[in-house]
């Protein structure tokens, strides 16, 4: 029996336990939909336009999903950004063009994504290096090798390649299958499966799962490699977006990823996150992006009002948790 039950007192909501369910940043979104759609409904709702938001989702949902993964551990993976740069780099480079080069490519780029996981994790896990450090790190080494490799754009990706992140059905971007997929993948792992309900344990209490039989470095290694194959599928797809490979792809993408998964509810602390809440902070970001180009403000406005927006709802609804 609940105290609330015992008291005779009903269970009280408070905008902590909304964040803490990933509900505000949803709030927020309903926010700003309803703010578009006043502003300009008609251009708001176009299918056009909604491809734009949804196409904006994608490379970011895919890095977020990464994040989440880590941060329920107690990590953080600052080299996701550059992941998905070297990732979209090579397989431009790689592919040039050349159809029967495209199977061959994608699948090398996932298992580099994995190898960097590992990398991180066995660094993390078996050498006890804070995740922090190590991450700091390989992201210089990753961006480094991408600009060792090429400094300008470089490589040319298949037309096949190329219409999975820029064609179509109606407003429903052939790209935004293969993020649905991930989510859904995602969420059976985090909450069907032992390393979902381990993840959580590790995350919440190192030492206390450790002590309950939970192989904590297998946990941390399979979080690690399932956010390096994640990244790297992030870069595939920016590649395949703008057709080429570049050696800045995704830069800044670590840093939008942070973001999103903390505005969606999970505790920089590990143990505690909503997967839900981590897809309205994409969806949030990707909304912001999108209503630059939709109210025709200066481009030049775009991180302004990121960070406005980023600064407002943190301020509103982040939980300061204290451990």
């Amino acid at each position: 029996m609940t105290a609330a039950v015992a008291t005779g007192t009903r269970p009280r909501f408070s905008l902590a336990t909304l964040a803490r369910t990933g509900v505000a940043v949803w709030v927020v979104v309903v926010v700003a939909v309803v703010g578009l759609t006043v502003a300009d409904g008609s251009a708001f709702w176009a299918p056009a336009n909604l491809a734009n938001v949804l196409t904006a989702t994608v490379v970011l949902g895919l890095a977020a999903l990464a994040q989440h993964l880590v941060v329920l551990s107690g990590g953080i993976d600052l080299a996701v950004g550059s992941t998905a740069t070297l990732a979209a780099l090579l397989t431009a480079i790689l592919i040039d063009g050349y159809p029967i080069r495209t199977a061959p490519v994608i699948v090398g780029m996932l298992l580099l994504g994995a190898l960097i996981g590992v990398v991180h994790g066995v660094l993390v896990a078996r050498v006890g290096l804070p995740p922090f450090i190590v991450t700091l790190a390989t992201l210089y080494l990753i961006q480094g090798a991408a600009f060792m490799i090429s400094t300008t754009p470089d490589g040319r990706v298949t037309s096949a390649l190329s219409n999975v992140a820029l064609q179509r059905i109606g407003p429903i971007p052939y790209s935004f299958g293969v993020l649905v997929l991930a989510i859904a993948l995602v969420a059976f792992l985090l909450y069907r499966t032992a390393f979902g309900r381990r993840l959580h344990a590790v995350g919440g209490d190192e030492a206390a799962a450790r002590s309950n039989g939970v192989p904590v470095a297998r946990v941390l290694v399979t979080a690690y490699v399932l956010a390096g194959v994640l990244a790297a599928l992030a870069g595939i797809l920016l590649a395949a977006r703008a057709t080429i490979g570049s050696p800045t792809a995704g830069q800044g993408l670590e840093l939008s990823a942070i973001t999103v998964v903390v505005l969606g509810g999970t505790s920089l602390l590990g143990g505690r996150g909503s997967l839900v809440g981590t897809i309205g902070g994409v969806v949030l970001l990707s909304l912001v992006s999108s209503s630059v180009t939709l109210l025709q403000l200066p481009a030049t406005l775009t991180e302004l009002i990121r960070g406005i927006v980023i600064l407002a709802a943190a301020a509103v609804f982040v939980q300061k948790t204290r451990r």
